[in-house]
């Protein structure tokens, strides 16, 4: 069997991608995920997913974010210590302090290539990067 590759486009020419539509992510209970997620990051309901009669997925929105959470208690093992995504923000220190007050542990901001960022862990262990936006690198500093 032979593939053949065709040619590769020009980048300018090609339409551009103008954000991030939503992210979607496996956990292993849409509840408690979801609770997480509104109480730590201050994302809001936005649909709910049924099956028969029980909850498979939502949509939460913060701001220009939107996130998709769907029971998958398999692949949500399997992210277990994997940053799924980063969200940017303007004020990290703010995001820390607010952290620490809500108890969550460890919001210790570092260093990162592109900037400084904190770690947090969602209920399935899947690691969420807050990052900082229009900061020079690590490496310039």
């Amino acid at each position: 069997m032979t593939t053949s590759r065709v040619a590769p486009e020009d980048p300018a020419a090609l339409p551009p991608i103008v954000n991030v539509h939503h992210v979607r992510l496996p956990v292993s209970d849409v509840l408690k995920s979801r609770d997480w997620y509104i109480d730590t990051l201050g994302f809001e309901p936005l649909l709910v997913e049924e099956d028969d009669d029980r909850i498979v997925g939502v949509a939460l929105r913060q701001g220009a974010v939107t996130l998709g959470l769907h029971q998958d208690p398999r692949r949500a093992a399997a992210l277990r210590g994997f940053v799924a995504f980063a969200l940017g923000v303007h004020d990290l220190r703010q995001w820390a302090e607010r952290l620490t007050r809500r108890g969550v542990a460890d919001v210790a901001t570092r260093d990162s290539h592109l900037g400084r960022s904190l770690r947090l862990e969602d209920p399935d262990g899947i690691v969420i990067e807050l990052h900082t936006i229009g900061e020079p690198s690590a490496d310039d500093t």
